[in-house]
C-alpha cells in the first residue's frame, strides 16, 4: 500500500515542531503505550530525540512517525 508521505515529510514535519511542548503517544509493542509531555529537542538525519517532562530524552526513528507508533498532539 503506498502512502502520499515519505520520510522528508516526516523529518520537516518535526523540524517544524522542534521546541514545541506536546503530549506524546507512543506505542512500544505487545499492547504497551507510553504517555507523556515533552518537547522534540534535536533533530538529526535518521532519528529526532525527545525531553520529556521528567527530565529523560527518548531517541525515535522517523519511521515510527509514519507508521503512527510515535503520535503527538
Amino acid at each position: 500500500m503506498k502512502t502520499k508521505y515519505n520520510l522528508d515529510d516526516a523529518k520537516n514535519y518535526v523540524a517544524k515542531i522542534r521546541g514545541m511542548e506536546l503530549f506524546f503517544r507512543v506505542n512500544t509493542g505487545r499492547n504497551k503505550i507510553v504517555e507523556f509531555v515533552g518537547r522534540v529537542e534535536n533533530t538529526y538525519a535518521s532519528v529526532f530525540t525527545v525531553r520529556s517532562e521528567e527530565n529523560i530524552i527518548k531517541t525515535y526513528p522517523y519511521s515510527d512517525v509514519l507508521t503512527g507508533n510515535v503520535r503527538f498532539s
